[in-house]
C-alpha cells in the first residue's frame, strides 16, 4: 500500500470511493493542497482505495478547542477492515505532529469501531457534546465524543 498527498487529480476515484460508500463526494477545494491541512489517498497496485483529511481550526468553536482536528476517512468497501483506515490515521498524525503537539478528533458516541482505533492511537476523551464545530450526530439524538492525544 502507497499513502501519499492527495492532488486534484485524484478527484474521480476520490468521487468513486465517496460514491461506493454512500457518502457525500468531496468537492475539488476540500481536495486542493493547502498549508494548514493534510489530505491523503490510499493506493493499492495504483488504486485509489482510501481518503483522509485533516482540519485545522484557528479559534475556538463553543468548548471545541482551536488546533488540528482529523476529518473523514472514507476506504472503498471491498478495501475495508484491512488497516488501511489505521495506516491513513497514522500518516495524517505524522503530518500534524509535525506542526503540533496535540491533535483533536470527535466521532458520533456509538462509532465504537473508530473510537477504539482512535483510542489504541492515545486518543482520550475529553468531554461529550451535542454539536461539535456545527457537526451534530443523529440528527441530534446521540452525542458526539470529543478527543486528544499529545505527542
Amino acid at each position: 500500500m502507497q499513502i501519499r498527498e492527495a492532488t486534484l487529480d485524484d478527484l474521480r476515484p476520490v468521487d468513486s470511493i465517496c460514491d461506493a460508500s454512500d457518502r457525500a463526494r468531496w468537492p475539488a477545494e476540500m481536495i486542493a493542497p493547502i498549508n494548514e491541512r493534510v489530505v491523503l489517498v490510499a493506493a493499492i497496485q495504483d488504486e485509489i482505495v482510501g481518503v483522509a483529511k485533516t482540519h485545522f481550526h484557528s479559534e475556538p468553536d463553543g468548548k471545541a478547542p482551536a488546533g488540528h482536528y482529523l476529518g473523514g476517512v472514507v476506504i472503498t468497501p471491498d478495501f475495508r477492515r484491512r488497516g488501511i483506515g489505521s495506516a491513513l490515521t497514522r500518516a495524517r498524525l505524522e503530518w500534524i505532529w509535525s506542526q503540533s503537539s496535540s491533535v483533536y478528533y470527535f466521532a458520533n458516541e456509538h462509532n465504537t469501531a473508530s473510537i477504539r482505533m482512535h483510542e489504541t492511537l492515545g486518543f482520550q476523551s475529553v468531554g461529550r457534546f451535542a454539536e461539535i464545530r456545527g457537526v451534530t450526530a443523529d440528527d441530534g439524538r446521540s452525542e458526539l465524543v470529543l478527543f486528544e492525544a499529545s505527542r
